[in-house]
């Protein structure tokens, strides 16, 4: 009896260990799913927290301006206010995606101007005239202003001027400003402005020794500008901003209207394609058979090469990389690229 008792209490222990472990077992299955997502979870919150930081790490080297940019590439569109013929309304149009947003409202903006507005490095800059378009007649004291705004649409007057035009560098770092001098001729003064709209240097024609300020492009901080007579250049010149240094290139020969600079190799792609200046030329020139030239200028060393010639057809020549240039096909459709050595 002793041994059946003293056999008995380690069958029901053993008993006692056997249940409790396959409840343990029953636990652990029906919990393990949840604990598997749970993981999964942490995995996705892990990642989630670690783009974050990426993010923060880019942001914290911005600066507070660049913190306020309008992040993409952006093309300006101004459309006129239905409800208010004073104001504007402004959209941004994704380069991208075509997607176009609306951005702000704003009034007296100079809709007519061929180069009213400009995104540049994260902010929009738009010329405001006052009146509007035709505040030069309504006001004798009106006057152009240049404005920069931020996504919170938050504007900053830079600059102001009669007839003003303007380019932004790439960078954003810099801003070219052509307008009018003392005696009030569009294209009389080339100013250059920092972008807080602090002046840095203001040039007259007699100081490059040109006639007038025409704006080409930039070409990281150098600033391009022509001066002309009528349609055709004379010289293009290339001012530094970082030592305020330029240089000028007189043409020796005619360059019109129909031409594209490369900044990196100093060469202009250009067609003898004659200035139009009404429908009726342009028909007439049509019908008249004459040969259109497109050729190569060289700044450096006034040479020039002939690459291609077409009856009476633009080829609206553009340079693609430092040594491509591109042009409408002259004796075909669509456009033809040619490498230039």
């Amino acid at each position: 009896m002793e041994c059946r008792k003293g056999f008995g209490v380690p069958l029901v222990i053993l008993l006692v260990i056997v249940i409790l472990s396959a409840s343990l077992l029953l636990l652990f299955f029906k919990f393990k799913p949840a604990r598997l997502n749970l993981a999964e979870t942490n995995r996705n919150i892990d990642a989630k927290l670690s783009n974050e930081q990426k993010n923060q790490a880019v942001n914290n080297l911005s600066t507070t301006e660049q913190d306020t940019k309008i992040i993409g590439d952006f093309q300006i569109t101004i459309k006129d206010n239905t409800t208010d013929k004073s104001k504007a309304d402004i959209y941004l149009k994704d380069k991208q995606t075509d997607k176009e947003t609306y951005f702000t409202t704003l009034t007296d903006i100079y809709k007519n101007h061929y180069h009213n507005s400009e995104y540049s490095n994260g902010f929009v800059y738009i010329i405001h005239r006052t009146g509007g378009d035709s505040g030069y007649q309504n006001n004798p004291n009106w006057t152009d202003e240049l404005w920069k705004y931020n996504k919170q649409k938050q504007g900053t007057k830079l600059y102001s001027n009669r007839g003003l035009d303007f380019r932004v560098s790439n960078d954003g770092v810099f801003i070219a400003i052509i307008g009018s001098g003392s005696n009030n001729v569009v294209g009389e003064n080339l100013t250059i402005l920092n972008n807080k709209g602090s002046v840095l240097k203001t040039f007259t024609p007699k100081d490059i020794g040109i006639e007038n300020f025409q704006p080409v492009e930039w070409s990281s901080h150098n600033f391009w500008f022509s001066d002309s007579f009528g349609p055709m250049l004379q010289h293009l010149v290339k001012l530094n901003v970082d030592d305020l240094k330029f240089k000028a290139f007189k043409l020796s020969t005619a360059i019109g209207p129909e031409y594209d600079l490369n900044p990196t190799t100093e060469k202009v792609v250009f067609s003898d394609y004659p200035a139009m200046f009404d429908v009726d030329s342009a028909n007439e020139y049509e019908q008249s058979g004459k040969k259109v030239t497109l050729s190569i200028y060289d700044l450096a060393t006034n040479k020039q090469e002939q690459i291609a010639t077409s009856i009476t057809k633009m080829f609206k020549p553009i340079w693609i990389d430092e040594n491509t240039v591109e042009y409408e096909n002259p004796s075909g459709m669509g456009r033809v690229t040619k490498k230039i050595i």
